[in-house]
C-alpha cells in the first residue's frame, strides 16, 4: 500500500466518521425547533438566527464530507501529508476487504458505545417523568439514541455484508 493510498483511506473514514458524528448535532438543533415558537417574547431575529445555523452547521458537514471523501487528493497535496516518508510503500500483507471489516466493527462499535449510555440515560428521565410517549419532550431522544444503538450494533454484526456491498460498488 503508498502512502497515498493509506491517506486517502484513513482521510475518507474520518470523514465518515465526523458526517455521522453531526448527526447528534444536527438532532439538537431539531429538538430547539419544538421550543421555538413556545415563548411569546421571541422575535423574528431569534428565529432566523437559528435557522441560519442550523443551514450554516448542515453546509459545513456537507463540506467536510465532500472535501474528505470525494475530494481526498486535493486535500492530501494541500495538507503534504505524503512528505516525510522515507519509504514510498508500506507494507501490509492485508486484503482490502479485511481492512474495510476492520474499519467497519471500529465504527459502529464506537458508535454502539456512544449511544448505549444516552439511550440507558434518556430511558431512565423518560420512566422517571412518568409521561405519555408522544407527550414527552424525551421521546424525541429515546427514539433518536435507539436508532443510533442500532445502527451501531448493525455496523458490527452486518460488516461482512456492508464490506461486499462497498467492494460492489466501487467496481
Amino acid at each position: 500500500m503508498s502512502v497515498r493510498n493509506f491517506w486517502t483511506v484513513f482521510l475518507k473514514i474520518m470523514g465518515i466518521w465526523l458526517v455521522i458524528g453531526g448527526f447528534t448535532t444536527l438532532a439538537q438543533f431539531m429538538s430547539a425547533f419544538s421550543f421555538l415558537g413556545s415563548n411569546q417574547n421571541e422575535n423574528w431575529w431569534t428565529i432566523l438566527s437559528v435557522v441560519g445555523l442550523l443551514l450554516l452547521t448542515i453546509v459545513m458537514y456537507f463540506v467536510v464530507l465532500w472535501i474528505f471523501v470525494f475530494k481526498t487528493s486535493w486535500l492530501i497535496d494541500k495538507l503534504k501529508l505524503e512528505k516525510g516518508f522515507h519509504e514510498e510503500k508500506i507494507e501490509f500483507n492485508v486484503q482490502t476487504s479485511s481492512i474495510l471489516t476492520i474499519a467497519t466493527i471500529v465504527i459502529g462499535g464506537l458508535i454502539f458505545i456512544d449511544a448505549l449510555p444516552q439511550l440507558c440515560k434518556q430511558v431512565f428521565f423518560f420512566f422517571q417523568q412518568k409521561n405519555q410517549f408522544v407527550e414527552s419532550p424525551s421521546s424525541e431522544w429515546v427514539i433518536f439514541y435507539l436508532v443510533k444503538t442500532l445502527v451501531g450494533y448493525l455496523l458490527v454484526t452486518n460488516s461482512k455484508v456492508i464490506v461486499k456491498f462497498l467492494q460492489k460498488q466501487s467496481i
